[in-house]
C-alpha cells in the first residue's frame, strides 16, 4: 500500500516537473518571436537592467543612458506601434542590424535622437528583479553571448521564472488540499498555460508572482500551524521585503497577507506568547531593514517613500478632489462591466500590441471576463456552503479570494483619484486603470479561486451520480482543459503573426 502510494507520488511530481517544463517551453517560444522592444515600456526596463549589471543604482528619472541607446538603437523594430501602410511600399524596413552600418547611418541617426528624448519614468521602480536580471545579463556575456543572443537571453530568465511560479501553485495547492487532485493539478495546469504576454518581454511584472507565491506559501503556514517559530516568521519577513522590493503595485497584496498574518499571530501570542512574539519579531526584523533601506533610498532621491509622485507628474497626471472622485464612470453598471471586462482581458492575455492594435480575439476577452466573475463568485458560494472543507482550507481560499479582489480595488481606486490629463493609457476617455499586468503577482491566488469555483460547481452538477467516485475529480480537470485548450488557441490565433517578423530571434 505505500509504495503504491509512494509511486502514485513520484507520478504526480513527474506530472507537475513536466507542467513546468511545459511553461518554460511555452514563454521561451513567444519570448523568441517577439522582436525588441516591445510597447509595455519594454525599453526603460531594459534601461534598468544595464544600469543595474554595473552596480549603480539610478537618483532620478533621467533620459535613456548611452549605453541603452547603443542596443535599442539597432535592435528595436517598428512593428509594434505602426502599421506597415506607415511605411514605403507598405512593408517593414528590414533591421538595421541585419544591414552595414555604413548603408543605414542616416536612419541609425535619426532612431538615436527619436529614442534620446525619452525620460526613464521607471527609475523609481524597486531594485530586485533589475538587480537579477542585471546578473543575468553579466552571466550571459561571460559565457559568450553577444548582439542580439544577448538580449534575447535577459528575456529568456522569464521561462525560468514561470517554471518555479508553476511549480509554487502546486505546492501551495497541495498544502491547502492533498486530498482533492482537481487543485493539485488544475492550479499548476492553469497557472503553465495562461496566455499573459507581460512573460515575453524584459520587465519587474514578470518577479512578482514568484515572490508573492513564496509570501503566499507563508500565509499558508501561518495560518494551519499553531507554532509558527523564528524560521518561520524570518522566511515571512523576507518573502514580504521580496515582493515590496518587486514591484509597487504589490502593496495591497501584501497588505492583505499581512492583515492575515496579524490576526493569526494575534491569536496564537493570545494561546503562547513566547512563540508568537517571537515569530513576530523574526518577520519584523527581516522585513524592517531592506524595505526600510530603499524607502530611504527613494524618500532621499525621488521626494516620497514610493517615488510615486515624481512619476505621476512626469505622467501629466493630476489628483482630483475628493468630492469628484465620486463623478467617475466606473459607479455605473455599463462603467463596473468595461472596467472589470478590460481587466480581466488584459490579466489573462496581456496588453502587446501589434502593428498597433493589441493581440486580442474578443471572443476570448468576452469570455475571460464572464468566466472569471462566474467562478469566482462560485468559490465564494462554495466557500459560504463550506462544502466539505476543513476550516484551514476555507480560511486558505478565503484568504486567496481576498488578496485577488484587493488587487482589483486598489486599481479601481486609482482609476477614480486622477485627471490623466494627456496621458495615452489610462486616458480622459478611458479613465480605468486596466493593466492586468499590475495584478501579476495573484496569479497563483487566482488560479486557486478559479479552479476551485470549477471544482465547486462540477460537485454540484454531479451531486446525484456521486456513486461514480472518479466524476468528482475528473469533470474539473475535464473543463480545465478545455478552458486552456481554448486560452492556448486564442493565443496562437491573434499571436501567430509575430513569429512571421524579420526582426525576431527565430529570424536572427
Amino acid at each position: 500500500m505505500a509504495s503504491a502510494e509512494s509511486k502514485s507520488f513520484s507520478n504526480e511530481h513527474l506530472l507537475i516537473l513536466l507542467l513546468c517544463a511545459a511553461a518554460a517551453f511555452r514563454v521561451f517560444g513567444f519570448s523568441a518571436a517577439f522582436p525588441f522592444f516591445s510597447n509595455i515600456d519594454e525599453d526603460l526596463h531594459f534601461d534598468l537592467i544595464t544600469q543595474y549589471s554595473h552596480a549603480r543604482v539610478p537618483r532620478g528619472f533621467d533620459r535613456l543612458k548611452e549605453e541603452t541607446l547603443n542596443w535599442i538603437v539597432p535592435y528595436a523594430s517598428p512593428e509594434f506601434l505602426f502599421p506597415p501602410d506607415h511605411f514605403a511600399d507598405g512593408k517593414f524596413p528590414a533591421p538595421l542590424w541585419k544591414q552595414s552600418w555604413s548603408e543605414v547611418e542616416p536612419e541609425i541617426a535619426a532612431t538615436r535622437a527619436a529614442w534620446s528624448r525619452e525620460i526613464n519614468f521607471e527609475s523609481s521602480q524597486p531594485p530586485l528583479y533589475y538587480a537579477l536580471a542585471g546578473l543575468w545579463w553579466w552571466v550571459g556575456k561571460q559565457i559568450g553571448l553577444t548582439g542580439i543572443h544577448s538580449l534575447y537571453w535577459v528575456r529568456f530568465l522569464n521561462a525560468v521564472l514561470i517554471a518555479i511560479v508553476v511549480w509554487l501553485g502546486y505546492v501551495a495547492a497541495r498544502t491547502i488540499a492533498p486530498e482533492r487532485i482537481e487543485l493539485r493539478i488544475g492550479v499548476p495546469l492553469l497557472i503553465a498555460f495562461i496566455p499573459q504576454s507581460v512573460f515575453y518581454a524584459m520587465n519587474n511584472d514578470v518577479l512578482s508572482p514568484l515572490c508573492f507565491g513564496a509570501l503566499f506559501l507563508c500565509v499558508l503556514q501561518c495560518l494551519r500551524t499553531d507554532d509558527p517559530g523564528a524560521l518561520l516568521g524570518a522566511l515571512t519577513g523576507l518573502a514580504v521585503a521580496a515582493t515590496c522590493l518587486t514591484k509597487v503595485s504589490n502593496l495591497p497584496l501584501v497588505a492583505v497577507a499581512l492583515a492575515i498574518i496579524g490576526a493569526t499571530s494575534i491569536a496564537v501570542i493570545s494561546r503562547r506568547p513566547s512563540a508568537g512574539l517571537i515569530a513576530l519579531v523574526a518577520l519584523i526584523s527581516c522585513l524592517a531593514l531592506p524595505v526600510g533601506t530603499w524607502m530611504l533610498w527613494t524618500k532621499f532621491n525621488f521626494g516620497d517613500v514610493t517615488g510615486s509622485t515624481a512619476k505621476i507628474g512626469l505622467l501629466g497626471w493630476t489628483r482630483k478632489p475628493f468630492a469628484d472622485w465620486w463623478q467617475h464612470p466606473i459607479f455605473t453598471p455599463h462603467g463596473v462591466w468595461i472596467f472589470w471586462s478590460d481587466l480581466i482581458a488584459s490579466f489573462w492575455r496581456g496588453e502587446v500590441r501589434w502593428h498597433s492594435q493589441t493581440l486580442r480575439w474578443r471572443a476570448a476577452d468576452g469570455f475571460y471576463g464572464v468566466s472569471s466573475v462566474l467562478l469566482v463568485s462560485a468559490a465564494i458560494v462554495g466557500l459560504r456552503k463550506q462544502a466539505g472543507l476543513s476550516a484551514f482550507q476555507r480560511q486558505a481560499i478565503g484568504s486567496a479570494i481576498l488578496i485577488f479582489l484587493a488587487g482589483i480595488v486598489f486599481l479601481a481606486l486609482l482609476s477614480i483619484q486622477f485627471d490623466f490629463g494627456t496621458c495615452i493609457n489610462p486616458s480622459r476617455d478611458h479613465p480605468y486603470f486596466t493593466s492586468g499586468r499590475l495584478l501579476s503577482g495573484a496569479i497563483i491566488p487566482f488560479a486557486l479561486s478559479y479552479v476551485y469555483g470549477i471544482s465547486w460547481l462540477c460537485r454540484v452538477a454531479t451531486s446525484k451520480v456521486r456513486q461514480i467516485r472518479w466524476i468528482e475529480t475528473a469533470l474539473p480537470l475535464v473543463v480545465l482543459g478545455a478552458i486552456v485548450v481554448f486560452s492556448q488557441a486564442s493565443e496562437i490565433f491573434v499571436t501567430h503573426p509575430v513569429f512571421a517578423s524579420e526582426h525576431n530571434w527565430f529570424h536572427r
